[in-house]
């Protein structure tokens, strides 16, 4: 009887061993560079949608406008502008890494420059990023953490009740 729950205990013991080894620490995770691949933002995308309709319809409802101006080159000028935004976000995308040290310094660098923080990961599986820690001053935010393997980082952030869903991959060094 002894030697059963011996050998039962050694296996419990055993496999709780194994299963603690094959659980990856989030933070070991996370502490790399990342680089944002994609962003979605049904706002955004809707004032894009809603931009475009307006630039297919300008004029339409007012007939003496045509009158006024020209609403050829009104409707090129405002995709002109419309394009000249969509690249620039896309520029700021491509152009946006984290880098996360194992100290718990986030190091953010953009078309902007570099700027450091804070970051902590709580219990509600938010990355949590703290200037003021830091700096003495600034803001918080919270990166709620969808997907986070060592390919790939995924988050959703909340800003003034807009959502945005934010991609990232490890950048290459």
């Amino acid at each position: 009887m002894r030697i059963h729950f011996i050998n039962i205990a050694t296996k419990v013991l055993f496999c709780t061993i194994i299963w603690c080894a094959c659980q990856t620490d989030k933070n070991d995770l996370l502490c790399k560079k990342w680089k944002s691949v994609a962003l979605s933002n049904q706002k955004m995308d809707a004032e894009i949608s809603a931009m475009q309709a307006y630039i297919d319809t300008v004029g339409n409802l007012d007939p003496t406008l045509s009158k006024q101006i020209n609403i050829d080159s009104l409707k090129m000028l405002l995709k002109a502008e419309l394009d000249n935004a969509i690249r620039e976000q896309q520029v700021t995308l491509e152009n946006t890494i984290m880098e996360f040290k194992s100290n718990g310094v986030i190091y953010t660098t953009s078309i902007q420059g570099t700027d450091s923080a804070m970051y902590s990961i709580d219990d509600e599986n938010n990355i949590v990023i703290d200037e003021a820690k830091l700096k003495g001053y600034g803001e918080t935010m919270k990166f709620n953490i969808l997907t986070l393997s060592k390919d790939s980082l995924r988050v959703k952030i909340i800003d003034y009740g807009d959502t945005s869903y934010v991609s990232m991959i490890p950048a290459k060094e």
